[in-house]
């Protein structure tokens, strides 16, 4: 009789591995379109009255890595003045984290603007594999002011306002962890500008912006006047 064979048996070894999340997010200022990086545009400002004739700079000399929006000289006249400068602020983020991610913005300030309003108006919805352009292919209206409250902006316009609680950094520009940054609990909520929010595409996203500076009529005087955009970045 042949002996009887031994039964099967098996045993297993498991393993684990950890992929990190990483996270790499740019800003930057008069932005050139359609390129893969980030290079300083034509600083393009667009000018709008609701009534009269004011004006404003129309050329601006700012590089895409100053952070800064250099609008010069606004003459308001007997309405409020709008002055629109194309491709304002580009955002670019690149990710592997698989819960997406969320791009706020407000405004440097305690309180809501006086004597003057600013609105964004987005190049686009969703993200861009190279750099966007401004889609106001002619000067968007001014905005809507209220004994020199800004309370809203022509056309797809949002008006960008203090969040609660606000976010001060000093009217400082920079790029994301810099000069810009603040140490401040960034708020989610109150007039608070949604950029983008959702799971991330492969490679370098790009967002874009027109940034449009609002005077009132019978503004006030003010020389060399400073005030920061704030952007954040929310992972999940």
């Amino acid at each position: 009789m042949a002996p009887v064979a031994a039964a099967t048996n098996e045993g297993a070894v498991k393993f684990s591995y950890t992929v990190p999340a990483a996270f790499t997010a740019h800003l930057a200022s008069d932005y050139a379109t359609a390129v893969s990086a980030f290079a300083t545009g034509t600083g393009t400002i667009q000018t709008s009255t609701s009534v009269g004739s004011g004006t404003c700079t129309t050329g601006a000399t700012d590089t895409y890595n100053s952070y800064t929006l250099t609008y010069g000289t606004v003459t308001p006249s007997t309405g409020a003045t709008g002055c629109n400068y194309q491709n304002a602020i580009g955002i670019s983020v690149n990710t592997n984290d698989t819960n997406g991610y969320k791009i706020y913005e407000t405004l440097d300030s305690t309180s809501a603007p006086t004597n003057y309003g600013l609105c964004i108006f987005t190049d686009g919805a969703t993200a861009t594999a190279t750099t966007p352009a401004s889609v106001q292919s002619s000067a968007p209206g001014a905005a809507t002011f209220v004994a020199g409250v800004a309370t809203a902006c022509a056309g797809t316009g949002t008006l960008l306002g203090p969040a609660s609680p606000t976010v001060s950094n000093a009217g400082v520009g920079g790029d994301v962890g810099g000069a810009g940054a603040s140490s401040s609990t960034f708020p989610t909520t109150g007039a608070v500008f949604t950029v983008a929010s959702g799971t991330p595409a492969t490679g370098t996203n790009f967002y874009g912006e027109d940034l449009q500076l609002n005077i009132p009529t019978a503004a006030p005087s003010v020389t060399a006047a400073t005030h920061a955009v704030i952007v954040y970045f929310v992972p999940g």
